[in-house]
């Protein structure tokens, strides 16, 4: 998915001597690859949780409900199920550090190298995908990545405190986590999450992702080439943008 990004990548030249010159390109060579294996890897860790919840249930359909063998298949899914959502939580937050960082990179660098004529506002830019994530977010830094009974914030409350390692797992055969209570008067701070928003949620926010990074770099192309005496800014690939076209 990601590596189409590349046909639209910009090669900058830094001009060092007459004889020297030192080649850039954003979105950077080493990062698209990376980015698909993790969507890809994404993609198979919703599929693989979707068939173990519906095998499972598939399974166990016969047994009676509340039989100790019902509540022992249905503890031993919701461990898997936990596993695999934080592992989704933290490839989630992969992808989108790795996305932010190359659009900082790409802006830093074509403003320096265009002298302040290619000007993007990253903040501006992808202030929308962003916000969308944002519940993933602060459910990795409360949860998934440190969760706060073991390392509370200054603004973490105690419900929050005691929820984030409640909600490590989904409870009673549920698909969800975050929504689990300590029974406080304070109010969580968790948002609610499950790894099956993939499709519906989650999915879409790096497809436009994938389009914020073309659509600026097209609307850059129409500015190439570019000189001056430090710097030269050219369409890294024309004949794929061509080709694609077509």
């Amino acid at each position: 998915m990601f590596k189409e990004i590349d046909k639209y990548r910009i090669k900058i030249v830094k001009i060092i001597n007459s004889n020297k010159r030192s080649i850039y390109y954003v979105p950077n060579f080493i990062s698209m690859g990376p980015m698909d294996k993790l969507f890809i890897a994404t993609e198979w860790l919703v599929g693989e949780a979707l068939k173990d919840y519906i095998l499972t249930y598939k399974t166990i359909k016969e047994q009676r409900k509340h039989s100790q063998e019902y509540l022992d298949d249905v503890n031993k899914l919701s461990i898997r199920l936990g596993s695999r959502t934080l592992s989704y939580i933290n490839q989630l937050c992969l992808m989108e550090d790795i996305l932010t960082h190359e659009y900082k990179r790409m802006t830093k660098m074509l403003s320096e190298a265009s002298k302040n004529r290619i000007n993007l506002n990253p903040v501006q830019d992808y202030k929308d995908l962003k916000n969308r994530f944002d519940p993933i977010r602060t459910f990795r830094k409360k949860v998934a990545a440190h969760i706060a009974y073991t390392y509370p914030r200054k603004d973490d409350n105690p419900e929050t405190v005691v929820g984030s390692i409640y909600n490590l797992f989904p409870m009673n055969g549920g698909i969800t986590v975050g929504n689990q209570r300590a029974g406080s008067s304070f109010p969580s701070q968790l948002p609610v999450i499950t790894i099956f928003e993939w499709e519906e949620i989650d999915k879409l926010i790096f497809q436009d992702w994938k389009k914020l990074f073309i659509g600026k770099l097209n609307e850059i192309h129409k500015q190439c080439p570019l000189s001056n005496r430090e710097f030269e800014i050219e369409v890294a690939t024309p004949h794929l943008i061509q080709k694609n076209q077509n």
